[in-house]
């Protein structure tokens, strides 16, 4: 699993450690030992990087996710799911990381957290976020 990889999944557990015991995200990844867990020190300022994008922007994200749903709701998403979708709009909208990159990677979270109909649904709603631009 490369750097970026395990960052991703890392910032996912931090995300959903923050929505549950209402620290910040920057408090969960102390909590978390982001050094000891992520020791590449680039890595772990791109992880930061992509915390804030989701933080600052998680309004508009939101919006993109939720115009992108077909017979489906936010409030339906687990809140897994929700993360990831955020995570990887973030991911390239604000950090310019290639769509294909970031739909694979989030295909892989969602499948190892949740299962490969999650990994399927993800990919679709993506795809449509960030390569149909809808």
């Amino acid at each position: 699993m490369g750097q970026r990889t395990r960052g991703r999944k890392f910032l996912l557990q931090c995300r959903y450690a923050a929505d549950a015991n209402g620290e910040s995200i920057v408090e969960n990844m102390e909590l978390m030992q982001i050094t000891s867990r992520i020791q590449d020190a680039e890595t772990r300022v791109w992880i930061q990087d992509l915390a804030k994008a989701v933080e600052k922007n998680r309004e508009e994200i939101d919006a993109l996710i939720e115009g992108s749903l077909v017979n489906w709701s936010m409030e339906r998403l687990t809140p897994i799911t929700k993360l990831i979708l955020e995570q990887a709009t973030a991911e390239k909208n604000y950090l310019e990381i290639p769509a294909p990159v970031v739909i694979k990677e989030a295909v892989r979270l969602a499948i190892d957290f949740e299962g490969p109909k999650t990994g399927s649904f993800v990919n679709g709603v993506l795809d449509k976020i960030l390569i149909r631009g809808q």
